[in-house]
């Protein structure tokens, strides 16, 4: 089991450091039929002994050595108010009481957990998330287990996921558009570098914190493919890339998927539509196979030029995420949304 271990600095931030311990025998039995890699009494792995979150690296716990502690539902005090809702459960905001720390903690069934597909989800969701320590990926603190559920404990994003924004504003302004899309393609490329693909980009999984720092989230549709190419269709119908759609080569995708919905969303973040998007979704799927962009008032030219190059059939030729993030509009969009944030706590 992963379990938490905090402690307080002088200025009142509170730090957290993630271990391993031992699972309980309960824990241990059920994920290993989910079909973790675990013996019913062996650590995760060894090589998540003692590390803390940084920006993006995984560094040894330094002097600090973190207290073993197994959590239940009891060292938490639940919000009333529910985050989200799923087929399999809810996520609710809550506190570690021993020390006020807030979280989010996704409650699931286990009477809901029975098919292949869902604990394939499961697991996939609680080993990838674990290991990818980013800065723009939500984390995950650790999980625990009752006789009736499966507790996820998360990283609370206070302002909720950003299609709540998209859908309370209709759309964002190009630099906080730019610059969410510039976060999500430093996740990703975090993501791709170990050979993680995510498959599920879309607004309702890109969580925002207090401060508008946007989380990548949902890894349940994520695979870990050190071969170049899957063929799993998977995801949501405006999102999907022209190769998903195509049944010749039995769906068969790489990471470059990603790229594509990058590209839908940040059309989705400026204009509060999908670019493909047709009441019949059949003719969605024509319009993605085709690559046929709408226009709109509110892209400049500029922004459609980088979401046509992530919007390419020819995946060889799609665009990099590394060059999105290279590319002289995005930079300079970037880094007027943070003058802007700079400004606005100056004057506080």
């Amino acid at each position: 089991m992963v379990d938490h271990w905090f402690r307080r600095e002088k200025s009142g931030q509170r730090n957290f450091a993630a271990q391993t311990a031992r699972l309980p025998t309960s824990t241990a039995c059920f994920l290993v039929s989910a079909g973790f890699k675990l013996d019913s009494h062996a650590t995760m792995s060894s090589k998540l002994q003692l590390t803390q979150k940084t920006n993006g690296t995984s560094q040894p716990g330094g002097d600090v050595q973190p207290k073993k502690k197994t959590f239940a539902e009891s060292d938490f005090e639940f919000g009333k108010n529910r985050l989200g809702q799923g087929r399999f459960g809810s996520v609710f905001p809550a506190r570690e009481k021993k020390n006020n720390f807030p979280v989010a903690i996704k409650v699931m069934f286990k009477n809901m957990l029975t098919n292949d597909q869902t604990l394939l989800q499961l697991k996939r969701e609680i080993e990838l998330q674990y290991y990818l320590l980013h800065k723009n990926i939500l984390t995950l603190y650790g999980f625990f287990d009752d006789h009736d559920h499966v507790y996820i404990v998360l990283e609370l994003c206070q302002l909720g996921s950003l299609f709540k924004v998209i859908k309370k504003y209709v759309k964002l302004t190009l630099h906080r558009a730019t610059y969410v899309i510039d976060c999500m393609a430093d996740a990703l490329n975090y993501c791709h570098a170990r050979h993680v693909i995510h498959r599920d980009i879309k607004p309702e999984n890109v969580l925002l914190t207090e401060k508008f720092v946007p989380k990548l989230a949902d890894f349940g549709w994520a695979v870990h493919a050190v071969s170049s190419s899957r063929q799993t269709l998977c995801g949501t119908p405006d999102y999907l890339s022209p190769e998903m759609l195509n049944t010749d080569n039995n769906h068969s995708h790489t990471y470059k998927i990603d790229n594509w919905a990058i590209g839908v969303l940040y059309y989705e973040c400026l204009t509060g539509q999908t670019p493909f998007y047709s009441k019949d979704q059949t003719m969605t799927f024509r319009n993605i196979q085709r690559a046929n962009i709408k226009p709109h008032a509110d892209v400049p030219e500029a922004a459609m030029n980088v979401i046509k190059g992530l919007l390419t059939i020819d995946v060889q030729k799609r665009s990099e995420l590394k060059d999105v993030r290279d590319n002289k509009f995005v930079r300079e969009q970037v880094e007027k949304y943070n003058s802007n944030m700079s400004a606005r706590v100056a004057a506080k």
